[in-house]
């Protein structure tokens, strides 16, 4: 076998699990706004469960990033030419393309629903979405940027404050990394709005047919 399929789940699970916190959190932090308590405790409570939604939102692009494993394996075991005369390769390319597709999608979908009910309660209050998205979509690219390459993790934004921030003061004196960075945010906000669409245009067809 060219990958280790227990070892593969079990990342598989671990991922899908840390992208979905910030989807529980994200609805968290809207009901937190809504309850019935002291403002002294309702703001604090809110701005705490917004930072922790903050904090884990990279996780749900981690999974779109993981198509690069697809292509080293590919590229170890020259798995795309070997498909064109060996069955037993073409299926496993063809598996391995589906794993990884269903994976990453998976991931832009919790990306997207930990950004709906946020995008919905700020549009209530009249706040156009596009204030807040594009820095936060820029923010999130960067916190891409430092797991995915320099290995952060959600934590170390507690435990190695000053070890994150000097890595983002880095990044500000690389210009083609920062517009990197600043290009993948727009690609993430783009793909946010598709996903958006897609899920009310699946609302609206779920509907008609309970009716």
């Amino acid at each position: 076998m060219i990958v280790n399929i227990s070892l593969l789940v079990k990342d598989t699970l671990w991922n899908v699990f840390l992208a979905v916190i910030p989807v529980v959190l994200a609805y968290a932090v809207v009901q937190a706004t809504r309850l019935q308590i002291r403002r002294a405790i309702r703001i604090p409570l809110s701005l705490a469960l917004s930072l922790m939604w903050l904090a884990f939102l990279p996780n749900t692009c981690y999974l779109l990033t993981e198509w690069r494993h697809f292509f080293e394996v590919m590229n170890t075991y020259n798995l795309y030419w070997r498909a064109s005369y060996d069955k037993l390769a073409l299926m496993q390319l063809s598996a391995m393309w589906l794993y990884y597709f269903l994976y990453s999608s998976v991931g832009m979908l919790c990306f997207t629903m930990a950004l709906r009910p946020i995008e919905h309660y700020w549009m209530k209050r009249g706040a156009p979405s596009w204030i807040w998205t594009a820095p936060l979509n820029i923010a999130l690219a960067l916190g891409v940027y430092l797991g995915l390459v320099l290995r952060f993790n959600s934590w170390d934004l507690a435990t190695r404050p000053g070890a994150v921030w000097l890595a983002i003061r880095e990044v500000g004196q690389r210009p083609r990394l920062a517009l990197f960075i600043c290009a993948f945010g727009l690609f993430l906000w783009i793909s946010y709005k598709a996903i958006d669409i897609w899920v009310d245009g699946l609302k609206y067809r779920l509907k008609k047919i309970d009716k």
